[in-house]
């Protein structure tokens, strides 16, 4: 049997276990409940919050797109993973005992109390559901880098990897998924540090200095407003990000989520500077093959054909649990924050899963094509991070420190921030350094009409 056919092997067996174990997650977890099931409150232990927080971040850009960016530009590529590391310690630090002891499983929940009406809930849901199609673009793309190594076309690579995100999404719920990310950071972690330590035990880090350029090893080879790029997206993201909070609230304890939060960022820093190592080295062996899969290829050589196999299908079981977290997030602005909150229908668990899984199947659709026309992962994804945080940081931190923050500023904020974001990613116009000039814009916007429009009693 030739390396592909074990690989692929290795995958469906490997895959088929998880989809079984999430599924038996979610049958002790909440007896069938749908909406439950999305939601996941207070069900999740340390180990299973820290865990899962983690394989979040290694099974999409981390890995990946860092390993891809390790190829491009050198030992700069961790900086995206720094990035996500500190997005962690910012939400522990800052929006962890608030969403926890107020109940908060969305964002919404705050702004429902906070502000009059439904526009800015409704705003918020909408930019939540956008920021999660190109979020699930992004994990397509991870997806495709694996596939193509074993032989599919990249076209194919997206297909499969968003199908096989369905199936999974099907089986688990929210408790299932964050017990899989856990086990899935574990297999991937011990695999990318042993491929790490088999190959730089064997050639050396000395080896690269020999076969790349000095800029690989400098630690900002492009400009700053790049790697604002790479950072600032991702921690502001993180603080009012639908994920997130559902994520703190899932947690057994406040003190549960806290410091799951809080030792899971603290833990990803140093693991940033294995991805871009591991691009370097498969450059430098792999020149002919595209940056997004010399790491792929480099775990195949450098490993036992079944350790790498293995380690790819936790890998692509890890971006799989990145895609149902972008289901379970988009079912609980749908099914939570619209249909029960706003349109205050009555449950029913039969009409509730018909409602989940159309919204699933959408942002599925909608993914695939955003995936297939682009090719950057750690872009795409800030795309979704930025176009959140530009509409929702200052009504929300706006809200909290500012007493005189009123619905209309809140809601003028939301949409100035959206749209001068939308209007540079359409190349429209340029704002440089995107992800802070959208939040100051919005920010300007939100004193202003807060003042002209303040709140009546």
């Amino acid at each position: 049997m030739d390396t592909n056919s074990i690989v692929v092997l290795v995958l469906i067996l490997y895959a088929a276990a998880m989809v079984v174990m999430g599924a038996h997650f979610k049958r002790s977890a909440d007896r069938g409940s749908v909406r439950e099931s999305v939601l996941g409150r207070g069900k999740a232990s340390f180990w299973v919050l820290l865990g899962s927080g983690v394989g979040m971040q290694v099974g999409s850009g981390f890995v990946i797109g860092g390993a891809e960016y390790g190829a491009i530009y050198g030992i700069s590529g961790a900086w995206y993973g720094i990035g996500c590391g500190l997005s962690y310690i910012a939400a522990a630090l800052l929006i962890c005992r608030l969403v926890y002891r107020n109940g908060f499983v969305s964002l919404a929940d705050y702004f429902e109390r906070r502000y009059q009406g439904v526009a800015i809930r409704l705003i918020y849901n909408v930019i939540t559901t956008l920021s999660a199609i190109a979020m699930m673009a992004g994990q397509l793309l991870a997806g495709r880098a694996i596939f193509q190594v074993v032989g599919l076309p990249s076209r194919m690579g997206v297909i499969v990897t968003a199908v096989i995100s369905l199936v999974y999404t099907v089986s688990t719920g929210m408790l299932g998924t964050m017990a899989m990310g856990a086990l899935q950071s574990a297999v991937i972690l011990a695999g990318i540090v042993a491929a790490l330590a088999s190959t730089a035990g064997e050639f050396g880090f000395a080896f690269l200095r020999e076969n790349l350029p000095a800029a690989s090893f400098s630690p900002m080879p492009f400009d700053l407003e790049f790697l604002v790029s790479l950072t600032v997206p991702t921690i502001l993201c993180a603080l009012v990000q639908q994920g997130m909070i559902q994520r703190v609230s899932s947690g057994k304890s406040e003190r549960t989520s806290f410091f799951s939060c809080l030792y899971g960022g603290i833990l990803v820093l140093p693991i940033a500077l294995i991805p871009p190592l591991l691009g370097m080295f498969g450059t430098v062996f792999f020149p002919e093959l595209p940056a997004s899969s010399v790491m792929i290829q480099l775990l195949l050589v450098k490993l036992p054909v079944v350790i790498g196999a293995v380690i790819l299908a936790a890998v692509i079981c890890a971006v799989v649990g990145a895609c149902n977290a972008v289901y379970i997030s988009t079912a609980t602005v749908i099914l939570h924050d619209v249909y029960h909150g706003i349109l205050r229908c009555e449950e029913d668990s039969g009409r509730d899963r018909k409602i989940v899984m159309l919204a699933d199947l959408v942002v599925c659709l909608v993914g695939i094509f955003l995936a297939l026309a682009m090719d950057d992962i750690i872009q795409v994804l800030m795309m979704g991070y930025i176009l959140v945080s530009s509409g929702c940081i200052v009504p929300f931190f706006g809200g909290l420190i500012w007493k005189r923050g009123s619905t209309k500023g809140a809601l003028v904020s939301m949409c100035a921030g959206i749209l001068a974001a939308v209007l540079d990613m359409a190349d429209l116009i340029h704002l440089p350094y995107l992800s802070i000039t959208s939040v100051l814009i919005s920010a300007v916007f939100f004193i202003a009409a807060s003042l002209a429009f303040p709140e009546k009693n």
